[in-house]
């Protein structure tokens, strides 16, 4: 094994993925949930309201420990792939950045505008380390000479690229629409943000796995 450290960082951050794509699920419910709650107050729906508000609760705090788990668990296995590839040091910063604002989303898991655009930010900073994961594993395919990971890798770095700008595009748009008199949109743009996220993190996960794979040869 020529870079058992990078072995066992990609491994973490493998595993640091599938708990934060549980996390996007039950955050882009709790983004529609936010959406029929600011909804069911305006027109005085008194029960929607408060079904929508105990799930919104739930599933948003659900999210943010899962995502703070996940992204401690992804800091560990970076700083361990780092002792064997220079380019995930700068990534250590990017995601201690990011767990910082997914702390602070955690703290307003009660106030849907708030949560829903803390999230999103925080979003934006764990889809720049993943872009940059992954020309990390792109080097590390080089160093060993595996050409399949590393066309993988440049062909995912763009795929991944343009499915993250209009995931969170749509998730921003659907943050400052005026709720009421939009509700359908922006439900329609929380699920096409949630399913795009969804397809990058599958996508990515493809590609983590098989670098688990060739590193561990």
């Amino acid at each position: 094994m020529k870079f058992p450290n990078a072995a066992k960082g990609i491994k973490k951050i493998f595993t640091s993925e599938i708990l934060a794509l549980i996390a996007v699920i039950a955050a882009g419910i709790a983004s529609i949930l936010a959406v029929t709650l600011y909804a069911s107050v305006k027109t005085n729906a008194e029960a929607g309201a408060a079904v929508s508000g105990i799930g919104f609760i739930i599933l948003a705090a659900g999210a943010s420990v899962l995502t703070i788990i996940a992204l401690i668990l992804k800091i560990v296995g970076v700083v361990q792939t780092s002792r064997d590839e220079d380019s995930f040091k700068m990534i250590i910063y990017l995601t201690i950045f990011t767990l910082v604002v997914a702390l602070i989303a955690g703290f307003f898991s009660r106030t849907t505008f708030l949560y829903r655009l803390i999230y999103t930010i925080s979003n934006i900073g764990g889809f720049v380390t993943t872009l940059l994961v992954i020309l990390g594993i792109g080097n590390l395919g080089a160093q060993v000479g595996n050409e399949e990971v590393v066309d993988k890798c440049s062909n995912q770095f763009k795929l991944i690229l343009w499915i993250g700008i209009v995931s969170l595009l749509a998730s921003f748009f659907s943050i400052f629409l005026p709720t009421v008199a939009a509700q359908g949109i922006i439900i329609a743009l929380a699920v096409v943000g949630i399913v795009l996220e969804i397809v990058q993190y599958v996508l990515y996960l493809s590609l983590l796995s098989k670098a688990k794979k060739m590193l561990n040869d």
